[in-house]
């Protein structure tokens, strides 16, 4: 396979990163993309210089500005170098002096290379810093896919955490300890209901850590990757810490459909009515009311599901969701269910696949409703 080893530090708001690659067969020409904000110093191929060629600049789907660069040394390599500079940008992407966030919104590190890697992280003078889901041997170390390359540092002088048998949160402001305190609690009954009630299946991930950006960050809502929740307070009141919780935990089993495409409405909407059906049978009405209400009054916005390229349009999370609520009123929280189960144990995960299941269930009319949506 092969390897990635990038050596990372900071210095104020700069990140600096010196990247080494090593492939399994040489190659004659590489290319990837990056942060339109990073500068690249320095490039060689087996210690020989290069110069990277800038190919394109373009902004990918939910990602800051990148240039695409592509590498030739005149003849074929095995190992290459690029050295790269600069100010991070992007969605959640931070650098301050008590929290550190960098995630693959910011392409801070090299991505959609022409081979695939795996990537292994070093952290430098950071020993004042606690890196989550890293390992610590004198410096940090951190691996993941590239999707998983979420960089969160946190000042150990500012650390706080709560800790339960299934979730850890960490968080770097103590007026944050009640909240903390209470999402853990959130955490744990949301994991009981989807186990237990809304999916019926065990919990096969790995134990859970909520990162809390506050107060470098005080918006920009939340994501969910393997083992991981970010978000920017665990919920400063009982909404918040359901919604933060539910939504992000129900993608454990609500994912899978094409995300760059008009059908992650269903990744989105499944999540998002997951979070819901449990307000409705957790007696959370008053929380529930609110969260239609708020799609409902950003639902008239935002144009149709499915696009006519299949590109991702804006607003599916909404759009999806106010058309669960209109199958919901038709036909009941059951149906609602039931379709969402489907969702999750479908083989090929895309709306019309989900269609022909709903129809073999016996569900012919709410599936004959949902299309007037989706078609």
């Amino acid at each position: 396979m092969n390897k990635m080893n990038i050596t990372l530090h900071f210095e104020g708001e700069k990140l600096f990163a010196e990247t080494e690659i090593s492939l399994d067969k040489n190659l004659s020409e590489l290319s990837f993309i990056l942060n339109s904000g990073l500068e690249i110093s320095g490039v060689s191929c087996d210690e020989k210089s290069a110069e990277p060629t800038i190919e394109s600049v373009y902004e990918p789907l939910f990602c800051a500005e990148v240039k695409k660069y592509s590498v030739k040394c005149g003849s074929d390599f095995g190992r290459i170098k690029i050295c790269y500079s600069g100010k991070i940008n992007g969605w959640h992407n931070i650098i301050t002096d008590d929290i550190i966030e960098l995630n693959r919104y910011g392409v801070w590190l090299p991505c959609e290379m022409s081979c695939e890697v795996q990537s292994f992280l070093t952290v430098s003078g950071c020993e004042d810093f606690f890196l989550v889901k890293g390992e610590f041997d004198g410096q940090w170390h951190y691996s993941a896919g590239e999707w998983d390359m979420n960089i969160i540092l946190y000042r150990k002088s500012k650390l706080q955490t709560v800790s339960g048998k299934y979730i850890s949160i960490y968080y770097a402001d103590k007026s944050l300890d009640e909240a903390a305190e209470f999402s853990k609690n959130v955490f744990e009954d949301v994991l009981n209901y989807y186990t237990k009630e809304l999916f019926q299946r065990e919990y096969l991930g790995s134990h859970m850590e909520m990162a809390c950006l506050y107060p470098a960050l005080t918006s920009g809502g939340a994501y969910k990757r393997y083992g991981l929740i970010v978000c920017i307070t665990p919920g400063t009141d009982e909404k918040e810490a359901v919604t933060v919780n539910a939504h992000e935990m129900a993608h454990t089993w609500c994912s899978g459909a094409e995300v760059g495409s008009w059908e992650d409405w269903l990744n989105e909407t499944t999540a998002e009515w997951s979070m819901l059906l449990y307000c409705l049978d957790r007696n959370k009405n008053e929380i529930f009311d609110k969260m239609i209400a708020e799609h409902m009054e950003k639902y008239p916005e935002f144009p149709p599901i499915k696009t006519a390229d299949g590109s991702h349009p804006d607003g599916v999370h909404t759009k999806g969701t106010i058309v669960f609520y209109e199958l919901y009123k038709a036909f009941g929280a059951e149906t609602i269910k039931s379709i969402i189960r489907l969702f999750v144990d479908l083989d090929v995960k895309t709306t019309a696949n989900l269609l022909d299941k709903m129809k073999a269930l016996g569900l012919n009319e709410a599936a004959e409703f949902l299309t007037k949506y989706v078609s």
